[in-house]
């Protein structure tokens, strides 16, 4: 029988300050969960053995890095430690991978210092619970940290480094591409903007829930601030950053729909973010998996759903260059090379 949780006293401080930033986006259903319970948590490790793990974007571990590197606490920074010291108490994992991926960016000359970043996160991770919600909750306003080392660097080095790509980039930086392209195109109206891509990926490529989403999210009544990153008159590096920025965010979305499609069952991952824009879209995401529909971008698409919502529903009826002989590595290929010759001109 599952033992009585025993928190400390500044317990409800950090609970507070989580609740208020609701960095937290998860997939219980139910709306009586309440997902700032650390005992909810302890009670399913304990009884039912299901482990829970939370998935950082990169922002949460930069803000994570902050407590060990900036001279003064800032509000993001201590938000971040209150996660961390809730998570400690609950005996909630949390899992950088991604967000290690996403700082290498498959460049050698970051490997290196993203292999640090893991090692002081590690650090961090591991340090004195009094002490990081001290921070948290303003008390501290640097904490001295030293970092876990990882016993081969060089091993370490070659794993993150292996994959020219992680599964699926490609057509996700395919898919930001084309929401790009539509976005950026004055001659279509912003109720038709979705409608454009989703005919797009009926005809030239394939659908992704996580994209249909992150476009219904990006083109409906009520986007998220920043979610489109990419501005045509700026520099050449200043796009190409933009457009990788944009596809990790649905990176993060499309891998999270996967694992919890997927998952194994003792497992439950959640996600941690205070990114406005990826954080709709994968609670968007994540209502119509649970609905198991399109109905939860109505509030978002209005008119729109239902054209939308036929074009989703009959994509397997119709001809679709997804099921013919040209699909392929190939000619994904080649229509990201057609999109990054117009996008990434001098000017648009």
């Amino acid at each position: 029988m599952p033992t009585a949780m025993v928190v400390p006293g500044y317990y409800p401080d950090i609970v507070e300050v989580i609740r208020s930033a609701d960095w937290l986006v998860h997939n219980f259903g139910g709306k009586d969960v309440d997902i700032y319970n650390a005992a909810n948590y302890q009670h399913n490790l304990q009884s039912e053995g299901v482990k829970y793990q939370v998935i950082l974007d990169m922002n949460c571990l930069q803000y994570l890095l902050n407590l060990t590197k900036r001279a003064k606490s800032n509000e993001v920074s201590r938000i971040a430690a209150a996660y961390l010291t809730f998570f400690r108490i609950a005996d909630v994992q949390l899992d950088p991978t991604y967000a290690i991926y996403e700082k290498i960016n498959y460049s050698g000359e970051r490997a290196d210092e993203a292999i640090s970043n893991l090692e002081q996160f590690r650090g961090i991770d591991d340090h004195l619970l009094d002490e990081l919600a001290a921070y948290a909750l303003g008390f501290e306003q640097k904490l001295s940290v030293d970092p876990i080392v990882a016993p081969d660097r060089d091993d370490l080095r070659s794993k993150v480094l292996q994959y020219r790509r992680l599964t699926d980039w490609d057509s996700l930086y395919l898919c930001v591409l084309a929401i790009t392209s539509v976005a950026i195109d004055t001659s279509i109206s912003r109720p038709r903007k979705l409608i454009t891509f989703v005919n797009w990926c009926v005809s030239e490529f394939r659908f992704s829930l996580a994209a249909l989403v992150y476009a219904a999210a990006l083109f409906g009544r009520i986007p998220a601030k920043k979610m489109m990153k990419f501005k045509p008159a700026r520099a050449r590096a200043n796009k190409v950053g933009a457009l990788r920025n944009m596809t990790w965010d649905l990176y993060y979305v499309d891998r999270y729909m996967k694992s919890w499609v997927n998952k194994d069952p003792k497992v439950e991952n959640l996600m941690l973010t205070a990114d406005a824009g990826l954080k709709l879209t994968m609670e968007l995401a994540v209502a119509c998996q649970l609905a198991d529909d399109l109905e939860p971008l109505r509030p978002h698409l209005a008119d729109e759903l239902n054209s939308i919502d036929q074009a989703y529903s009959g994509r397997n009826s119709v001809d679709r260059v997804y099921n013919s002989q040209h699909w392929g590595a190939e000619y994904r290929d080649s229509l990201i090379e057609k999109y990054e010759a117009t996008l990434l001109q001098a000017e648009i």
